[in-house]
């Protein structure tokens, strides 16, 4: 920082005369300053090029330059297989859907074997498979009481359903008059039809659902979802789907600015939900 003229002259003739040598050499040293400084950037920008090149001939030399595919890859094709043998070598069970709840007795912990109840919630069909009447005759002569029962249940599921409704609106006018006593009315009435989400479509909200929900939840893209329509005798294309997802967006925009509307209301937007390790937690690596 330079000195102020009049402290400067406050100062002894010799000190004076040093400080003001030294100032000489840093303003004669400014432009070689702005020299080395534009070398410097010319050569970082040359590093970071010979770097990434660098990088690129390693990955030539050493990564997989083929097509074909790794054992990680074939696996994908073996799902059930591979999931089978992991199952078999980590549980003291192979049986389908077991519960793999824990049963703690004094000495030691063991796994709940036995396959996993379906939940109650489901609808049952119930189908009674009774032995004949002359089976329930005893050979002393009495009859056989019902002393219990046996239950099995198993899971059936529907494949996928699709119907068309038809609404119809009938057409009324009047042949005397032809509509003319009632000018205020339209000479031919019909009931008002009911508001849809995409007019002059045939999607419904339950197809729309059915669409989205298969897109975003499930990952499954339009093209394959095509394919799926075709082989149910349905054709849906996949630019319809496209078509309908972005008109759908716009309907729902209320309710998303609403949703962004209550989370800057908030005092946090974000948190941090990263799951903390607790010391002694059964089955779990301490």
């Amino acid at each position: 920082m330079a000195l102020e003229p009049a402290t400067l002259q406050q100062l002894d003739p010799h000190i004076r005369s040093y400080i003001e040598e030294l100032e000489r050499h840093r303003e004669g040293a400014r432009p070689a300053d702005a020299r080395w400084e534009k070398k410097y950037h010319a050569l970082k920008v040359r590093h970071d090029a010979l770097e990434e090149q660098l990088r690129l001939l390693l990955y030539k030399r050493f990564c997989r330059s083929s097509e074909q595919e790794s054992v990680e890859q074939q696996q994908l094709f073996n799902e059930a297989e591979k999931t089978v043998n992991e199952t078999e070598s980590n549980s003291e069970t192979s049986e389908p859907g077991a519960t793999g709840e824990t049963i703690t007795v004094a000495e030691h912990s063991r796994k709940k074997s036995g396959r996993k109840s379906i939940d109650p919630k489901h609808d049952r069909t119930d189908h009674l498979h009774d032995i004949s009447d002359e089976e329930k005759q005893c050979a002393c002569g009495a009859t056989l009481v019902r002393i219990g029962e046996e239950t099995r249940e198993v899971l059936n599921v529907v494949p996928l359903q699709i119907w068309v409704d038809r609404h119809i609106y009938p057409k009324y006018a009047c042949h005397t008059c032809e509509g003319s006593a009632d000018e205020d009315k339209p000479a031919v009435r019909t009931a008002p039809r009911e508001p849809d989400i995409l007019p002059r479509s045939i999607a419904t909200p339950s197809l729309l659902s059915f669409i989205l929900v298969n897109k975003f939840v499930d990952h499954l893209p339009f093209y394959r979802q095509e394919k799926r329509f075709e082989q149910i005798g349905v054709s849906i294309s996949r630019q319809d789907m496209s078509n309908w997802t972005i008109k759908v967006a716009g309907k729902l925009q209320p309710l998303i600015d609403r949703f962004a509307d209550l989370i800057r209301s908030g005092p946090l937007i974000q948190s941090d939900e990263t799951p903390m390790l607790v010391m002694n937690e059964p089955g779990r690596a301490n």
